[in-house]
Protein backbone atom coordinates (compact mmCIF):
# COMPACT_ATOMS: atom_id res chain seq x y z
CA UNK A 1 0.00 0.00 0.00
CA UNK A 2 2.18 2.54 -1.40
CA UNK A 3 -0.35 5.62 -0.42
CA UNK A 4 -0.05 4.62 3.31
CA UNK A 5 1.73 5.96 6.28
CA UNK A 6 1.06 4.10 9.31
CA UNK A 7 2.23 5.81 12.71
CA UNK A 8 1.64 2.62 15.00
CA UNK A 9 2.15 4.49 19.07
CA UNK A 10 3.48 2.31 21.61
CA UNK A 11 4.03 2.56 25.54
CA UNK A 12 5.45 -0.64 27.39
CA UNK A 13 2.99 -2.90 25.41
CA UNK A 14 5.65 -4.73 24.28
CA UNK A 15 3.65 -7.89 24.46
CA UNK A 16 0.63 -6.57 21.39
CA UNK A 17 3.85 -4.31 19.88
CA UNK A 18 5.16 -7.52 18.23
CA UNK A 19 2.18 -8.85 16.91
CA UNK A 20 0.88 -5.62 15.81
CA UNK A 21 3.76 -5.26 14.10
CA UNK A 22 4.15 -8.67 12.42
CA UNK A 23 0.91 -8.10 11.21
CA UNK A 24 1.37 -4.75 9.38
CA UNK A 25 4.88 -6.16 7.79
CA UNK A 26 2.76 -8.87 6.80
CA UNK A 27 -0.27 -7.37 5.30
CA UNK A 28 1.15 -3.48 4.59
CA UNK A 29 4.86 -4.12 3.20
CA UNK A 30 4.87 -1.73 0.79
CA UNK A 31 3.52 1.37 2.91
CA UNK A 32 5.65 3.50 5.08
CA UNK A 33 5.43 2.39 8.82
CA UNK A 34 6.29 4.83 11.74
CA UNK A 35 6.52 3.29 15.45
CA UNK A 36 6.40 6.10 17.94
CA UNK A 37 7.67 4.84 21.27
CA UNK A 38 6.34 6.61 24.16
CA UNK A 39 9.13 6.48 27.31
CA UNK A 40 8.52 2.32 27.32
CA UNK A 41 10.94 0.69 29.87
CA UNK A 42 9.92 -2.96 29.14
CA UNK A 43 12.57 -3.05 25.63
CA UNK A 44 9.72 -1.97 23.06
CA UNK A 45 12.15 -0.17 21.36
CA UNK A 46 15.16 -2.59 21.39
CA UNK A 47 12.43 -5.15 19.87
CA UNK A 48 11.47 -2.62 17.17
CA UNK A 49 15.40 -2.17 16.23
CA UNK A 50 15.52 -5.87 15.98
CA UNK A 51 13.08 -7.73 14.52
CA UNK A 52 11.59 -4.75 12.15
CA UNK A 53 14.89 -2.67 11.42
CA UNK A 54 13.16 -1.53 7.96
CA UNK A 55 9.98 0.65 10.47
CA UNK A 56 11.17 4.28 11.62
CA UNK A 57 11.03 4.58 15.07
CA UNK A 58 10.68 7.61 16.90
CA UNK A 59 11.67 7.31 20.76
CA UNK A 60 9.54 10.20 22.59
CA UNK A 61 9.40 11.22 26.10
CA UNK A 62 5.69 10.15 27.73
CA UNK A 63 3.69 13.39 26.99
CA UNK A 64 0.74 11.54 26.20
CA UNK A 65 -1.39 9.95 23.15
CA UNK A 66 -1.95 12.84 21.00
CA UNK A 67 1.67 13.59 21.35
CA UNK A 68 3.11 11.03 20.03
CA UNK A 69 0.04 10.55 17.78
CA UNK A 70 1.47 14.08 16.34
CA UNK A 71 5.37 13.25 16.07
CA UNK A 72 4.39 9.94 13.64
CA UNK A 73 2.32 12.10 11.55
CA UNK A 74 4.56 14.96 11.28
CA UNK A 75 6.88 12.74 10.25
CA UNK A 76 4.97 10.83 7.42
CA UNK A 77 4.98 11.18 4.17
CA UNK A 78 2.47 9.52 2.07
CA UNK A 79 -1.05 10.89 0.96
CA UNK A 80 -2.81 9.09 3.35
CA UNK A 81 -2.12 8.97 7.61
CA UNK A 82 -3.27 5.86 9.43
CA UNK A 83 -2.51 6.50 13.43
CA UNK A 84 -2.95 2.94 15.51
CA UNK A 85 -2.68 1.82 18.94
CA UNK A 86 -0.37 -1.01 19.55
CA UNK A 87 -3.30 -3.42 20.37
CA UNK A 88 -4.97 -3.24 17.37
CA UNK A 89 -4.16 -6.29 15.07
CA UNK A 90 -4.70 -5.53 11.43
CA UNK A 91 -5.57 -8.35 8.85
CA UNK A 92 -5.77 -8.25 4.93
CA UNK A 93 -8.49 -5.26 3.87
CA UNK A 94 -8.61 -3.72 6.86
CA UNK A 95 -6.83 -0.26 5.51
CA UNK A 96 -8.11 -0.96 1.94
CA UNK A 97 -11.63 -0.87 3.40
CA UNK A 98 -10.88 2.59 4.88
CA UNK A 99 -9.06 4.23 2.29
CA UNK A 100 -11.66 2.67 -0.18
CA UNK A 101 -14.38 5.08 2.06
CA UNK A 102 -11.92 8.23 1.85
CA UNK A 103 -11.19 8.03 -2.42
CA UNK A 104 -15.16 7.95 -2.05
CA UNK A 105 -16.04 10.34 0.02
CA UNK A 106 -13.48 13.62 -0.30
CA UNK A 107 -15.00 15.23 2.24
CA UNK A 108 -14.16 13.01 4.86
CA UNK A 109 -11.50 13.01 7.02
CA UNK A 110 -11.40 11.02 10.00
CA UNK A 111 -11.90 7.60 8.56
CA UNK A 112 -12.99 4.55 11.38
CA UNK A 113 -13.56 0.92 11.47
CA UNK A 114 -16.10 -1.20 13.61
CA UNK A 115 -13.76 -2.14 16.20
CA UNK A 116 -14.46 -5.32 17.67
CA UNK A 117 -13.31 -7.68 21.22
CA UNK A 118 -11.17 -10.52 21.01
CA UNK A 119 -14.33 -12.37 21.94
CA UNK A 120 -16.06 -10.77 18.30
CA UNK A 121 -18.36 -8.70 20.25
CA UNK A 122 -18.08 -4.77 19.26
CA UNK A 123 -16.82 -2.24 21.21
CA UNK A 124 -18.81 -0.55 23.95
CA UNK A 125 -18.42 4.01 23.03
CA UNK A 126 -21.86 3.51 25.40
CA UNK A 127 -25.94 3.43 24.79
CA UNK A 128 -25.44 6.75 22.81
CA UNK A 129 -23.00 5.33 20.33
CA UNK A 130 -24.26 1.66 19.86
CA UNK A 131 -26.90 3.21 17.27
CA UNK A 132 -24.35 4.01 14.67
CA UNK A 133 -23.43 -0.07 14.37
CA UNK A 134 -26.79 -0.72 13.78
CA UNK A 135 -27.79 -1.25 9.98
CA UNK A 136 -24.82 -0.81 9.05
CA UNK A 137 -23.65 -1.76 5.57
CA UNK A 138 -22.03 1.06 4.11
CA UNK A 139 -19.88 4.18 5.74
CA UNK A 140 -21.78 5.99 7.66
CA UNK A 141 -21.51 9.45 9.21
CA UNK A 142 -20.66 9.95 12.38
CA UNK A 143 -20.32 12.48 14.89
CA UNK A 144 -16.74 10.66 16.05
CA UNK A 145 -15.06 7.83 15.50
CA UNK A 146 -12.31 5.71 18.43
CA UNK A 147 -8.73 6.74 18.23
CA UNK A 148 -7.76 3.59 18.29
CA UNK A 149 -7.60 3.35 14.50
CA UNK A 150 -8.34 6.06 12.11
CA UNK A 151 -7.17 7.02 8.42
CA UNK A 152 -6.69 10.41 7.57
CA UNK A 153 -6.18 12.19 4.01
CA UNK A 154 -3.20 14.65 4.23
CA UNK A 155 -5.02 17.22 2.90
CA UNK A 156 -7.62 16.84 6.03
CA UNK A 157 -4.43 16.49 7.87
CA UNK A 158 -3.69 19.70 6.65
CA UNK A 159 -6.35 21.58 7.15
CA UNK A 160 -7.70 20.24 10.13
CA UNK A 161 -4.24 19.94 12.11
CA UNK A 162 -3.09 16.66 14.32
CA UNK A 163 -4.33 15.63 17.82
CA UNK A 164 -4.96 18.46 20.76
CA UNK A 165 -1.99 17.54 23.28
CA UNK A 166 -3.78 19.05 26.10
CA UNK A 167 -5.50 15.64 26.06
CA UNK A 168 -3.11 12.61 27.22
CA UNK A 169 -4.95 9.79 26.77
CA UNK A 170 -8.83 10.33 26.70
CA UNK A 171 -11.46 12.44 24.49
CA UNK A 172 -8.39 13.62 21.88
CA UNK A 173 -10.31 11.45 19.70
CA UNK A 174 -13.74 13.21 20.50
CA UNK A 175 -12.50 16.59 20.29
CA UNK A 176 -10.08 15.68 16.91
CA UNK A 177 -13.25 14.63 15.30
CA UNK A 178 -15.44 17.30 16.82
CA UNK A 179 -12.73 19.85 15.21
CA UNK A 180 -13.07 18.27 11.89
CA UNK A 181 -16.77 18.50 11.63
CA UNK A 182 -16.89 22.14 12.32
CA UNK A 183 -14.64 22.46 9.78
CA UNK A 184 -16.83 21.51 7.30
CA UNK A 185 -15.16 17.57 7.12
CA UNK A 186 -16.90 14.81 7.72
CA UNK A 187 -16.28 11.71 9.83
CA UNK A 188 -17.21 7.73 8.55
CA UNK A 189 -17.49 4.89 10.40
CA UNK A 190 -17.07 1.90 7.82
CA UNK A 191 -18.72 -1.68 8.46
CA UNK A 192 -15.45 -3.08 8.31
CA UNK A 193 -14.36 -5.21 11.93
CA UNK A 194 -10.96 -4.82 13.00
CA UNK A 195 -9.40 -6.43 16.32
CA UNK A 196 -8.18 -3.98 19.05
CA UNK A 197 -7.51 -5.85 22.43
CA UNK A 198 -7.98 -2.81 24.48
CA UNK A 199 -6.57 -1.89 27.70
CA UNK A 200 -2.77 -2.62 26.88
CA UNK A 201 -1.27 0.85 27.58
CA UNK A 202 -3.76 1.74 30.81
CA UNK A 203 -2.02 0.42 34.14
CA UNK A 204 -4.41 0.10 37.22
CA UNK A 205 -4.18 3.72 38.35
CA UNK A 206 -6.33 5.98 39.91
CA UNK A 207 -4.84 8.75 37.32
CA UNK A 208 -6.27 7.27 34.70
CA UNK A 209 -9.49 7.51 35.91
CA UNK A 210 -9.26 10.95 36.85
CA UNK A 211 -7.81 11.97 33.28
CA UNK A 212 -10.80 10.52 31.67
CA UNK A 213 -13.21 13.16 33.40
CA UNK A 214 -10.95 15.77 33.06
CA UNK A 215 -10.50 15.37 28.93
CA UNK A 216 -14.54 14.97 28.90
CA UNK A 217 -14.79 18.49 31.35
CA UNK A 218 -11.88 20.34 28.91
CA UNK A 219 -14.36 19.57 26.14
CA UNK A 220 -17.37 20.54 27.43
CA UNK A 221 -15.46 23.68 28.26
CA UNK A 222 -14.53 24.38 24.91
CA UNK A 223 -17.19 23.24 22.55
CA UNK A 224 -20.49 23.10 24.94
CA UNK A 225 -19.80 26.16 26.97
CA UNK A 226 -23.63 26.38 27.75
CA UNK A 227 -23.20 23.17 29.10
CA UNK A 228 -20.42 22.68 31.09
CA UNK A 229 -21.24 24.13 34.38
CA UNK A 230 -23.73 21.70 34.28
CA UNK A 231 -21.50 18.57 33.15
CA UNK A 232 -18.89 20.12 36.23
CA UNK A 233 -22.10 19.81 38.53
CA UNK A 234 -23.06 16.27 37.49
CA UNK A 235 -19.44 14.87 37.77
CA UNK A 236 -18.77 16.21 41.16
CA UNK A 237 -21.91 14.66 42.33
CA UNK A 238 -21.24 11.45 40.64
CA UNK A 239 -17.29 11.55 42.52
CA UNK A 240 -19.15 12.43 45.54
CA UNK A 241 -21.36 9.09 45.43
CA UNK A 242 -18.97 7.05 44.18
CA UNK A 243 -16.58 7.49 47.13
CA UNK A 244 -18.69 6.62 49.17
CA UNK A 245 -20.47 3.87 47.58
CA UNK A 246 -16.98 2.32 45.19
CA UNK A 247 -16.07 -1.01 46.60
CA UNK A 248 -12.61 -0.69 45.38
CA UNK A 249 -9.70 1.21 46.80
CA UNK A 250 -8.29 2.19 43.81
CA UNK A 251 -11.11 3.67 42.04
CA UNK A 252 -11.83 5.41 45.62
CA UNK A 253 -9.07 7.33 44.95
CA UNK A 254 -9.38 8.14 41.29
CA UNK A 255 -12.75 10.01 42.59
CA UNK A 256 -10.61 11.85 45.03
CA UNK A 257 -8.27 13.10 42.62
CA UNK A 258 -11.40 14.16 40.57
CA UNK A 259 -12.82 16.00 43.28
CA UNK A 260 -9.76 17.54 44.27
CA UNK A 261 -9.25 18.86 40.40
CA UNK A 262 -12.92 20.30 40.49
CA UNK A 263 -11.85 22.11 43.85
CA UNK A 264 -8.78 23.29 42.26
CA UNK A 265 -10.61 24.40 38.88
CA UNK A 266 -7.41 23.53 36.80
CA UNK A 267 -7.98 21.45 33.69
CA UNK A 268 -5.20 22.40 31.93
CA UNK A 269 -2.49 20.02 33.57
CA UNK A 270 -3.80 16.33 33.15
CA UNK A 271 -2.89 14.00 36.68
CA UNK A 272 -0.94 11.86 34.49
CA UNK A 273 1.68 14.32 33.26
CA UNK A 274 5.25 12.85 34.54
Amino acid sequence: MQALTIVVVSHNARAVLQECLRRVQRHYAGAEVIVVDSGSSDGSAALVQEEFPQFRLILSENRGYPAAVNQGLAAGSRPYLVQMNSDVYLNAGDLEALLQAAQAHPKAALIGPTLVTPSGQYQSFGPFYAPNYWFLHAPRRVRWVSGALTLMPRRAYEAIGGMDERFFFYNDDLEWCTRARRKGWQVLLVPRRVLHLGGSSTPKDPRFIAEGYRGGLLFTRDYYPSLHGLHQKAVWLEAHLRLHLEPSPLRREGYRQILKMLKEGNLEVSPLTP
